[in-house]
């Protein structure tokens, strides 16, 4: 797979298409599919260019938002298994190659969306098909997709790990801490800093495991571990509405292992049950 960021007038043919509409993402329950084949499609309607963003075995695969009064089933696609859904209600149905390219097409629609135009001079901007990225005649510095760099932790002491739940989780769902990098932070200082913030721990050992893209709606997480050193949890924010610690062998329920969260669970109480 040969990732790519062009603007296509026309959608080539033999192309599949990952297609938004209100930050929810098409999708065949059937065949479990999230891209479509262009033929498949109704895009009579719809308008270029359009954003290509990967070559997978010489076919184009790109990312397309639509309106919501937009009906882009054609004929063969039964709109009672074939609808948008939350990208969120699919993480876990997704291999490894699928979330990567379902979550590039969410993330680079949401910068095609948001640079239309220059934010110095307001005119419309250009793309740059060598960049592969929008400018302006103003100043011509290239306005290529903004990524927001995050800490994902799993807080561990021994036989317990810390979570914590968030109000927009399901029922009885905790997950990892995790937290923005602040301009002048490295990823460490951000831990230790988002962890105290949020759940008045201080912890040490800090060991990095993995990244993740994650679109919800641009970030690259950086996933660690890190060991309890001292204090009680203390809600000191309103990110959390519960925190606490869990037995690893009586844990609630945790993100599927498609996420990184899920994954830093899942490997740490893999890992301790070695012991």
């Amino acid at each position: 797979m040969k990732l790519i960021r062009e603007l296509h007038e026309t959608i080539k043919e033999d192309s599949k298409l990952i297609i938004f509409c209100d930050n929810k993402i098409l999708y065949g329950q059937t065949e479990n599919t999230y891209s479509f084949k262009r033929k498949d499609l109704n895009l009579d309607n719809q308008a270029g260019p359009f954003l290509a963003i990967a070559l997978v075995d010489n076919c184009y695969i790109y990312s397309v938002n639509i309106d919501k009064d937009e009906n882009v089933l054609g004929i063969f696609l039964d709109p009672k298994s074939t609808n948008f859904v939350d990208l969120r209600h699919i993480l876990s149905l997704l291999d490894q190659k699928s979330f990567l390219l379902v979550s590039r097409a969410s993330i680079l629609k949401l910068w095609v969306a948001t640079n239309n135009f220059c934010s110095i001079c307001g005119d419309i901007n250009a793309f740059n098909l060598e960049e592969g990225a929008f400018e302006c005649i103003c100043n011509k510095a290239p306005k290529y997709p903004s990524i927001s760099p995050c800490i994902i932790t799993l807080i561990h002491d021994e036989e317990r790990i810390l979570l914590g739940r968030s109000k927009f989780f399901p029922e009885n769902m905790y997950s990892t801490l995790a937290g923005f990098i602040e301009a002048g932070e490295n990823a460490e200082e951000a831990l230790i800093r988002e962890v105290k913030e949020e759940v008045n721990v201080e912890v040490s050992e800090i060991k990095y495991h993995s990244s993740q893209s994650w679109p919800f709606p641009a970030q690259l997480m950086l996933g660690y571990f890190c060991k309890y050193k001292a204090g009680d949890i203390i809600l000191n924010d309103d990110e959390l509405e519960d925190a606490r610690w869990f037995d690893i062998k009586d844990l609630p329920i945790i993100p599927p292992d498609a996420s990184i969260s899920g994954q830093l669970i899942r490997f740490y109480i893999e890992d301790r049950l070695k012991l």
